[in-house]
């Protein structure tokens, strides 16, 4: 019987040992084996959890939906997330309501107090500043009304300068000395000594008031109707300005030396009239 003990336990023995050799051989794939079940463990974890969180997203979204028309009901999770306190529009005081503009303001007793302006609503926001607490007074300002211009081929223009014409209005080519080219003339070149005036061909407002190269110191006098005129070659010191209102004859400037573009003709005035957009020839329209 002892025998049959100590053969079994020699037995058990060396399968163990064996066991223990082949681990110990194999032990880099058990390790991997270990892992792979650690990372399948966590990824199981991983994927449960978001279900859970959406879980609970999608009751509160229930919730807000079904509560919609009594806030005070909403979850107390959607108090805690957010910053914004909620009033119910009857309970805001008149004071804190947001207004479109200010109104136009003026102290009784301060009609001559500084003026500044309050709010966003620009220039139309301007209130009197006064130590008073008497009752103010709203003012309305009327708008700018421009005058009504109105001019028709009837009436007649007048010529700026008396002088002969050097180049003629000519929609066909015609040769430019300076330039040595031939092109269309859209307006008229009326000769005049320098210093000369230049006269307004008809009752307007001055438009524009620029400097280019062609034709120098340049005005454009609005009409009426889409007609306007265009006196070039002027000097510098004008007798308008941009925005007036000028008469039929009134004096507009005088005449400069020609440009580098037309040296060759002797100083003049170059006259241009315009109906809508396109230009005319201004004998057409001077008496």
């Amino acid at each position: 019987m002892w025998l049959n003990f100590y053969e079994n336990n020699e037995v058990i023995g060396m399968k163990m040992k064996n066991l223990i050799a082949y681990i110990k051989r194999k032990q880099f794939y058990f390790a991997l084996f270990a892992c792979c079940v650690t990372l399948f463990l966590i990824a199981i974890l991983v994927w449960v959890q978001p279900k859970e969180d959406n879980s609970e997203i999608a009751n509160l979204n229930s919730d807000v939906l079904t509560n919609m028309d009594n806030p005070e009901e909403l979850p107390s999770q959607l108090v805690d997330n957010d910053e914004t306190e909620y009033v119910p529009e009857d309970e805001v005081e008149p004071d804190t309501m947001p207004t479109s503009a200010t109104p136009i303001t003026i102290s009784e007793d301060e009609v001559d107090g500084e003026v500044s302006g309050e709010g966003d609503a620009g220039d139309d926001a301007l209130v009197a500043n006064s130590d008073t607490t008497k009752e103010n007074y709203t003012i309305e300002i009327a708008p700018v009304v421009k005058p009504n211009i109105t001019f028709t081929a009837d009436e007649k223009m007048i010529w700026p300068v008396s002088g002969s014409v050097l180049m003629p209005y000519s929609m066909t080519p015609v040769h430019f000395k300076t330039l040595d080219q031939y092109k269309v003339n859209p307006a008229v070149y009326i000769a005049s000594e320098v210093g000369g005036q230049v006269l307004v061909a008809a009752e307007g407002i001055v438009e524009t008031v620029t400097k280019e190269p062609e034709t120098g110191t340049t005005v454009t006098i609005y009409h009426g109707n889409g007609y306007k005129t265009v006196y070039g070659q002027l000097g510098e010191e004008l007798a308008v300005k941009q925005g007036d209102l000028v008469k039929k004859g009134q004096v507009l400037g005088v005449v400069e030396k020609p440009t580098k573009y037309h040296v060759l003709l002797d100083s003049h005035v170059y006259f241009k009239v315009i109906n809508n957009g396109e230009s005319v020839n201004p004998s057409t329209v001077i008496e």
